[in-house]
């Protein structure tokens, strides 16, 4: 009995798995990039490029923030922090903008692209929170979870 089903479930396994590498469908649906309307044309399509506008529409709404976080990123104590700016290899990316009833937060992550033998990944050192209105950093500390005051250092 333990014969028949070894080979039953041998058989099983082979038969999905035959049937997953043959199968050229999708699970998901693309629609396509130019309406039928314009595909006609003689015109060779130019290549989508998505790019995040959230980084842009920050940009434009709060220009005194980049050389906050650029100021912070100099005086911070976090250990990962100095190294990545030690190696000049620091950058800074905002995860979100969240707005509140005492104003807005915009949460910035910090750190470097990193090479970690698969490919290139960005590493988080350190993540904040600016206060739009206060102007005012709330330091996340990943390892505890919970976040603090910045107090800029004297």
């Amino acid at each position: 009995m333990k014969q028949v089903f070894f080979v039953l479930s041998i058989s099983l396994f082979a038969f999905c798995h035959s049937n997953n590498v043959i199968s050229n469908h999708s699970d998901t649906t693309v629609a396509p990039a130019v309406p039928d309307s314009l595909s006609d044309t003689n015109q060779t399509p130019k290549p989508v490029t998505l790019v995040d506008s959230s980084s842009f529409e920050i940009n434009n709404q709060f220009p005194w923030l980049g050389d906050t976080i650029r100021s912070y990123i100099q005086l911070s104590t976090n250990e990962m922090t100095k190294i990545f700016v030690k190696d000049s290899s620091i950058v800074f990316m905002y995860d979100g903008y969240e707005k509140t009833d005492n104003g807005g937060y915009v949460s910035v992550r910090l750190g470097a692209d990193t090479y970690n033998g698969e490919g290139t990944v960005f590493t988080t050192a350190e993540v904040i929170s600016v206060n739009i209105l206060s102007r005012e950093i709330t330091v996340y500390d990943i390892a505890a979870d919970s976040s603090h005051l910045w107090v800029r250092p004297q």
